[in-house]
């Protein structure tokens, strides 16, 4: 799942967060990987900076190193802890890839695959739904929820979200959808039950 390592640092924009949470709710294979992502970053954020005096500072000594024959002591030194750093991170990067992909082999077999925006296997959404571009995440859930549907895709390009709920219920969820606040639109995807 490529929107991980952004949903584990918290550098997701708002609409890929809502589908990675929904999606995490019924995919156990990404959630372990959602958990293996989380210790790859608590692993290198222990890790020191790649030189202590930044990239000026290096890209300083390197041009200093360029006028003269020799590299001084100390810089050869830092050559030699960069080096050994990025040797590290691979080492740890490789380890990782490794792991995943051992916990891949074993997974597929138990579960079939499916994307990030597929729908569940057993419901596809129902309704369609926009919200006005000011409409914060705690109203947009709250109004999601009070209709008693469950978000299924979305946002897509347009802004609107794909919701899923029981046939015969369809028409009480799109009523208090469009009473909610911040709701623009509300509509059904699907022939009338």
């Amino acid at each position: 799942m490529l929107l991980l390592p952004w949903y584990v640092t918290g550098e997701i924009e708002l609409g890929d967060r809502l589908l990675v949470d929904a999606h995490l709710a019924v995919c156990e294979e990404c959630s372990m990987e959602l958990a293996a992502e989380r210790r790859l970053r608590d692993a290198v954020a222990d890790l020191p900076p790649p030189h202590a005096g930044g990239w000026d500072r290096m890209a300083e000594d390197l041009s200093r190193a360029d006028r003269t024959p020799r590299l001084p002591r100390r810089f050869s030194r830092r050559v030699g802890w960069i080096i050994a750093a990025q040797a590290a991170v691979v080492v740890l990067g490789l380890g990782v890839i490794l792991q995943l992909q051992q916990q891949a082999t074993t997974s597929v077999s138990s579960a079939p695959y499916h994307a990030l925006g597929s729908p569940p296997p057993s419901q596809s959404g129902n309704i369609l739904v926009m919200f006005a571009p000011e409409t914060r995440e705690p109203a947009l859930r709250k109004a999601i929820e009070s209709s008693g549907a469950r978000l299924v895709d979305g946002p897509t390009a347009a802004g609107a979200y794909l919701l899923a709920i029981a046939p015969e219920q369809r028409e009480a969820a799109l009523a208090r959808l469009r009473a909610a606040a911040g709701v623009t639109m509300a509509q059904p995807v699907d022939a009338a039950p």
